[in-house]
């Protein structure tokens, strides 16, 4: 039996490429979820900063359904290596706390776990209803 995600902190998806780095996080605020997308851009100090490009509040059981609908749980230890002869893509790494503390962690280049995308579309979904 598959186990469920009853609850949940944190949530943050980050995505890169050669062009840059977004990240997408959701955070509890029960009984409200806040997602947030955010891009990195080049600071003056040589760094990067994180820029709040968009946000929006869903209810809770709307991001639960999400992570169980994609499986989140399954991904925990997901490490996709990047495929030979793909010269670009993308690479990910997701980190979550769920159900009262319990820590999952995935990334990947070029390879994703099941589900990936119907996540990802998800929370573009979320951002912009």
């Amino acid at each position: 039996m598959k186990k469920e995600i009853i609850s949940f902190e944190i949530v943050t998806l980050s995505l890169s490429g050669m062009r840059g780095k977004v990240e997408y996080e959701i955070i509890a605020r029960s009984p409200r979820a806040e997602v947030s997308y955010y891009t990195y851009r080049c600071a003056k100090n040589g760094g990067f900063e994180r820029k709040p490009e968009e946000r929006a509040l869903c209810d809770e059981a709307t991001i639960l359904k999400l992570l169980n609908d994609c499986d989140l749980l399954s991904w925990d230890g997901f490490h996709g290596k990047h495929p030979r002869d793909v010269l670009d893509g993308t690479m990910f790494r997701l980190t979550a706390t769920l159900n009262d503390g319990q820590t999952v962690r995935a990334d990947g280049s070029q390879n994703f776990p099941k589900h990936f995308r119907e996540f990802r579309d998800g929370l573009y979904a979320i951002l912009h209803a």
